[in-house]
C-alpha cells in the first residue's frame, strides 16, 4: 500500500508541516516517541526523532504486496494502494444509469419501462442506446420524484434519468455520450447549495441544460424553506455564483437563509 503524502515527505525530509499531518497517525507516532511537534512562532512542524523506527512503522502499516494495482479492478486497486476500497478518486469505473423512457409504444425502452417501472444501462454503453431523432432529457436528483415521474403523454419522447443525490462524474460524463443528443435538457433537484452545484456540474457537461424553477417557488420557500439545509452545507469553491440559471434560487436562499427540498415541489409539467 502507498502511504499518504505527508508521511512520504516526513521520511524523505525529516519534517513536515503540522497542518498536513493526519491527526490520529500523528498522535500514535508521537506516543511511540518516533516524532515530535515543534513550534516556532505561529508555525508548527512535525519532526522525526527516530528515523529507523519510522521506517519500521511505515512498513508494518503500509506493506508492499508485490501486486500491480493497475491490473486489478478499480476497488481492488484502491485496496492495494491505500488499504480501502473507497479511498481512490472513484470507486467504480462503470456505473448503472437508471432511467425511464416515454416514447413510441413500440419502442423497446418504452416497453421495458412499462413492464418493469424503469430501465437501466451501464455508463459505458449509453452510446449504444437506439434513440429517435427528437427526444428530451429530464434529470432528477432524488428517488421519490423520479419514482413519480410519468411523461407517457409527452408530445416528444422523454427520458427521465435518476441521478441519485451527489451524482458521480462517471454518470455525468456518460450523459455526454448519447448517439443522438437530446433537443433539450432540464434538471430538477434540491434548491440548496449542493443541489445547485449538481446542476452546475451537469451544465458543464451539457451546456444547454436548464434548471427547473416552478412559478410558485417564492411561496414554497416562504412556507417550506428549511434553514438546516443551508447550515449544514458548505458552498463548493468551484460554485458559480453568477450562473444565470441559478440566480433566482440563490436570491431566495440568501433572502430566507434557507433551502428547499425538491420533494415538496411538483414535477415539471413538460420538459
Amino acid at each position: 500500500m502507498k502511504p499518504p503524502a505527508w508521511l512520504t515527505t516526513l521520511v524523505e525530509k525529516g519534517s513536515v508541516g503540522h497542518s498536513s499531518a493526519n491527526p490520529s497517525q500523528l498522535n500514535e507516532l508521537a506516543h511511540l516517541g518516533i516524532v515530535c511537534v515543534r513550534s516556532a512562532g505561529i508555525r508548527r512542524t512535525v519532526e522525526v526523532i527516530d528515523p529507523l523506527q519510522l521506517v519500521i512503522w511505515l512498513q508494518a502499516r503500509y506493506p508492499q504486496h508485490g501486486i500491480d494495482p493497475d491490473q486489478l479492478s478499480t476497488r481492488g486497486g484502491n485496496i492495494v494502494r491505500s488499504g480501502g476500497s473507497k479511498t481512490g478518486r472513484c470507486s467504480h469505473a462503470v456505473l448503472a444509469l437508471q432511467f425511464k423512457w416515454f416514447g413510441n409504444p413500440t419502442d423497446r425502452l418504452t416497453q421495458v419501462t412499462w413492464a418493469h417501472g424503469m430501465a437501466a444501462v451501464m455508463s459505458d454503453r449509453v452510446v449504444e442506446l437506439t434513440l429517435p431523432a427528437r427526444w428530451r432529457l429530464l434529470t432528477i436528483e432524488n428517488w421519490e420524484p423520479f419514482l413519480r415521474a410519468d411523461y407517457a403523454d409527452a408530445p416528444v419522447a422523454t427520458m427521465v434519468v435518476y441521478l441519485g443525490g451527489n451524482v458521480s462524474d462517471i454518470v455525468i460524463e456518460a450523459l455526454k455520450t448519447f448517439s443522438v443528443p437530446p433537443e433539450s435538457v432540464l434538471h430538477f433537484g434540491d434548491y440548496d447549495w449542493q443541489g445547485l452545484y449538481i446542476f452546475q456540474r451537469l451544465q458543464r457537461a451539457m451546456p444547454s441544460s436548464r434548471l427547473y424553477v416552478p412559478e410558485n417557488i417564492e411561496a414554497l420557500f416562504k412556507q417550506f424553506g428549511d434553514r438546516k439545509l443551508i447550515r449544514r452545507q458548505n458552498r463548493k469553491a468551484a460554485f458559480d455564483l453568477g450562473n444565470r440559471e441559478c440566480r433566482t434560487i440563490i436570491r431566495l436562499m440568501e433572502a430566507t437563509n434557507a433551502g428547499l427540498e425538491q420533494e415538496i415541489v411538483a414535477l415539471p409539467a413538460s420538459v
